[in-house]
């Protein structure tokens, strides 16, 4: 029970800072996407896709080999992070052979801007490793605070960016800039409230570390390429202004991603923890957090699929990527629900089948951007790949469902999913009764139609509910006094 209630705790304390977080990285993309144009904004998108791409060799699934076992081994804490920052030297330098290879393939523009995206991929690896200690502690009020510092500097300085006209090699640069920060908040904080941080040269254990990474890195390297091929393919089939295009409307899809991933990184030690009591506490668990992200999902999805032209509309985004935004609305409930298959088998140390759901994933995204991108006419290339996004979530799906049951044995699906489309369906119906109203006033409508209905089917059951209460008040703020808690018992 102080598991589960430190779990939601820390959720509910990352989500709120990430939601602030988000709201002011969505104020950074407007600026971008007003100031650069389609065109200009392709090539940002571009050039930060190589750069995400190039990252995976300077990690090599460190970082998660590192939140794993320190959250299951709290007193090899230092040793293990002093081993990873050692071992990210030599990666760090072959990511920028990496970077510099895909850099020249793509050709002008991108070469003026390497340097300036191997400083955002230098800083961004930093700071993953050293705030993964926060996780692994169980002191997310951290990273909180860092997620919140790092979007407050990168608002501001792209503002100044902007306002000078200075172009988009500083605009990257004020990407490394707000990960810097975090690396030197994050260091400081580690030397003051845990150990001193050294860096140690231990080939074996590095050796370890790197092959339990593996795995993981192949599945990010997988989810990674996923995730951005759709960048490459199109700019290679359509140029830079579709890109643009396309990306200014899954920036809401990416936008909102980091949702599903904050429950679930919050929650990822948890599962790595009860894994090692057996299967039963991983099986209720598991179906918590995969209940949550459904629920959560399903407005959002509901929203964006029926006023995405509004919205975007709204707040000033290209008028053509209003209908790729009503497409790609469809992939969001799958997105949510997918990133607890990709966590759960993680934690439960099932690397392997990550990588397999991974690479279902990947296969799915490339055949469908390469056989739909053609066949629209070459004016909507944009919205080929939107199409191309909701199949393969769709396959991520059924992929996913069927590597946890082998796992974790039958789950208790039907139950949990039918209140929230039951839900779901109503609030549907509310937002097109409201349809002549400001879309201000009917999502709000809609959104308080759902959470009632939702409520009313038992889509979050009376013990939930009360852990999650005591989780926010009293009771979280005295488990948050009271530190982290110990190893597992064995």
């Amino acid at each position: 029970m102080a598991l589960a209630r430190r779990t939601i705790r820390n959720t509910a304390i990352l989500f709120t800072a990430r939601t602030a977080s988000r709201l002011l990285v969505f104020a950074v993309f407007l600026i971008q996407q007003r100031t650069l144009g389609a065109t200009g904004y392709g090539e940002f998108a571009t050039i930060t896709v190589l750069s995400n791409l190039s990252s995976i060799s300077a990690d090599l699934g460190l970082q998660i080999v590192y939140l794993r076992e320190g959250s299951r081994h709290r007193e090899r804490l230092q040793g293990l992070l002093a081993t990873v920052l050692a071992a990210k030297l030599p990666l760090v330098a072959l990511s920028l052979g990496v970077l510099t290879a895909m850099v020249l393939v793509g050709g002008p523009p991108l070469p003026e801007l390497l340097w300036p995206a191997f400083a955002l991929l230098l800083t961004t690896s930093i700071a993953n490793v050293l705030r993964s200690t926060f996780y692994a502690t169980g002191e997310i009020r951290y990273e909180a605070i860092a997620t919140g510092a790092e979007a407050v500097i990168l608002l501001a300085g792209t503002a100044v960016v902007a306002s000078l006209g200075l172009g988009l090699p500083a605009y990257l640069l004020v990407y490394a800039v707000s990960y810097s920060f975090t690396c030197v908040f994050a260091a400081v904080v580690i030397r003051r409230r845990y150990f001193p941080i050294r860096v140690a040269v231990d080939l074996a254990e590095a050796r370890r570390l790197v092959r339990l990474g593996l795995p993981f890195a192949l599945a990010f390297a997988l989810n990674t390429i996923y995730f951005k091929i759709d960048v490459i393919i199109l700019d290679g089939l359509r140029g830079y202004h579709q890109v643009g295009i396309y990306q200014a409307a899954y920036k809401f899809l990416e936008g909102l991603s980091f949702i599903p991933q904050t429950i679930m990184n919050a929650i990822f030690p948890a599962l790595a923890i009860v894994h090692l009591e057996g299967r039963g506490r991983v099986r209720s668990l598991y179906t918590q957090a995969f209940r949550l992200l459904a629920a959560i999902a399903m407005p959002l999805a509901v929203a964006f699929g029926l006023d995405g032209s509004a919205i975007l509309h709204l707040v000033g985004v290209y008028a053509q990527s209003a209908t790729a935004a009503r497409i790609l609305a469809l992939a969001l409930l799958f997105l949510f629900v997918n990133n607890s298959f990709i966590f759960g088998l993680g934690a439960m140390d099932r690397q392997q089948a990550s990588v397999w759901l991974a690479g279902f994933s990947i296969v799915a995204n490339v055949a469908c951007n390469f056989v739909l991108i053609p066949l629209f006419p070459r004016g909507q290339g944009y919205l080929a790949s939107s199409w191309a996004t909701v199949v393969t979530e769709v396959v991520l799906l059924a992929a996913g469902y069927l590597m946890v049951r082998r796992h974790l044995g039958s789950l208790p699906w039907l139950r949990p999913s039918w209140p929230i489309a039951g839900a779901g369906l109503v609030m549907a119906a509310v937002v097109v009764a409201l349809s002549g109203w400001s879309v201000l006033l009917a999502l709000p409508v809609a959104g308080l139609a759902y959470l009632a209905i939702l409520l009313g089917l038992g889509g979050l059951t009376r013990d939930e509910w009360r852990v999650a209460r005591r989780s926010l008040g009293r009771g979280g703020a005295a488990a948050a006094a009271e530190g982290p808690p110990g190893p597992p018992a064995r």
